[in-house]
Order: C-alpha cells, then structure tokens, then sequence
C-alpha cells in the first residue's frame, strides 16, 4: 500500500482545482483561529450528539468510547484551526479513511458529518465575533477543506479495500479491476432497467 503521504496528495490531484482547499483558505482560517477556536467545546459536543442520536452512527462506537473520540475531534479542531494544514496534516486524514474502513464509517455519514461541521462554523462563527463578510468567505474555506478532506478519506478508504483484496487474492489489482468492472457492469444494467434511466 501506497504511503498516507502519497494517498492524500493522489486525491487531490483528482480533484478539479477549483474545489480544492487553498493556502489562502488555510490562511483566512488561521487568521480567525481566536474566535474558531472559541467554538471547539461546542462544536465537539454537538458533533457527538447528532451522531449518537441517530443509531447507524452510533453504533460504530463501543460503549464508553465516546470521551476519547471528542478528544480526536478536539485535537482535529485545534490542528485545523492553528494549522499547519499540509502534507502532515493530509496524511492525518488518509489514515482517518483506513480507520473508517476498520471501523465500519461508511462514506455517507463520513461525508454529511463533513457537512455538518461546515454547517456549523457558518451557523456560529458571527456569535463568536467574525463579522458577516468574513463568516461568509469562512464558510467557503471549511466547503472546500471539507470537499478535500472526504476525497482523501474516501480516496484512502477505496485504495486500502483495492489493497487488501490484492493482498487476501493474490491476483494482480488490473485483473481484480477488470473483474469489478464487469460485476458493476451487470449491475448498471440492472439499474438501468429498475429506474429507466440509461
């Protein structure tokens, strides 16, 4: 398996320029780091409470789980907001997606928890004291961190599962591609069928 470090920086490559995270994002949100900062027991609190109020999130915790995992949230919340957001930094959250692998995170509620977290820096940062101009460019900061972000956890989670079926099968990835794509191909046209879409 490829390094975190490599993961990551395919992932971003894949992605359209425009909706990748920048320096001048990162900067915009380290220049506000006070008043973000302010927001981190809260947003930690309400982060865990949504998802432990709805039982598929849920339950991916073992019981008593829930102190350590607001403490990652935490340490993830002071690195994002002080920086540095780099190479380091983006390795961190391709190893997020073998976790998620390990720890049965589906991509959906990895990716509307992203969500979430972008919601609520847009619904808080003006009670924090970030005038209205900036809330707004904030906002597009924490979209496209978490557009880049889900990519590399996606893009980590779907190369570490490619990986162990090449370990466990021992067949060549190509061959094991080629496979999938003719099962996917056969459920396409299922599909096609089923919503009458073509």
């Amino acid at each position: 398996m490829d390094t975190m470090a490599v993961i990551a920086e395919a992932a971003i490559a894949d992605m359209p320029p425009a909706g990748r995270f920048t320096s001048a994002d990162a900067e915009l949100i380290r220049s506000r780091r006070a008043e973000l900062l302010s927001l981190g027991d809260r947003l930690v609190a309400s982060f865990y409470d949504t998802v432990f109020a709805h039982p598929p999130t849920a339950g991916v915790f073992r019981d008593g789980e829930r102190a350590a995992r607001e403490g990652t949230l935490a340490q993830w919340w002071q690195r994002t907001v002080t920086g540095p957001l780099d190479q380091d930094y983006f390795a961190w959250m391709a190893l997020v997606g073998l976790v998620h692998v390990v720890r049965r995170v589906s991509n959906p509620m990895m990716l509307a928890m992203a969500d979430f977290t972008v919601t609520f820096v847009a619904e808080h940062a003006g009670a924090a004291g970030i005038d209205a101009a900036t809330v707004d460019s904030l906002v597009h900061a924490f979209r496209r961190l978490a557009a880049t972000v889900g990519a590399i956890i996606v893009g980590a989670s779907e190369h570490a599962v490619s990986s162990a079926l090449y370990e466990v099968v021992g067949m060549p990835e190509a061959l094991l591609e080629r496979l999938r794509d003719a099962e996917v191909n056969e459920a396409l046209d299922a599909a096609r069928v089923e919503t009458g879409h073509r």
